[in-house]
This record gives C-alpha cells, structure tokens and sequence, in this order.
C-alpha cells in the first residue's frame, strides 16, 4: 500500500507537463550535485538511504526516515531539495 506524505504546497508539487513527461527543464547533467554528496545531505537529515537511481531527469530515492517508515523521494538534481515525495508500507 502506497501513501503520499504531504510536505507543504510547495515542495510537494511536481512539475509535469502536457506529453507525461514529469519532470521537465532540469539542468544538465555536468550540474547535478554527486550522489555521495546527495547521500550525506540526506543521512544529515536523519535518513538511511537504502538507493539513489535517476529518473526523468531528477533523483529518484529510496530512505527509512528516523521513525522506520520507508519514504520514496525525487529530488532535485542540483539542488538535493524535493520535488514529490511519498511514503511506501510494505
């Protein structure tokens, strides 16, 4: 069972557009920050990062938050900040 978990009304909107795609006008790829450094950004917030994959041009994550839940997020290449972010029970 999936549940999405609210962030607030600007972090929790994900750009899309008309043809699917959802993520649209992110930087090249020369840009993006590393994914150790996207890693350790996340592991200072308290997660566990379990995988780090790109999708549609963004970071697609898997982590455990400090409460256990598992949490799906797509971040922001450059940036590292959340685009739409969900929870995922098992």
């Amino acid at each position: 069972m999936k549940r999405t978990v609210l962030l607030t009304a600007a972090l929790a909107t994900a750009a899309s557009d008309d043809d699917g795609r959802r993520f649209a006008d992110m930087p090249p790829r020369a840009q993006w920050m590393s994914i150790a450094d996207l890693a350790a950004k996340l592991e200072a917030q308290g997660y566990t990062v379990r995988e780090i994959d790109t999708d549609d041009g963004v970071y697609e994550v898997e982590m455990t938050d400090a409460n256990g839940m598992r949490v799906e997020a797509y971040l922001h290449p450059v940036t590292g900040e959340p685009l739409r972010r969900q929870s995922v029970d098992d």
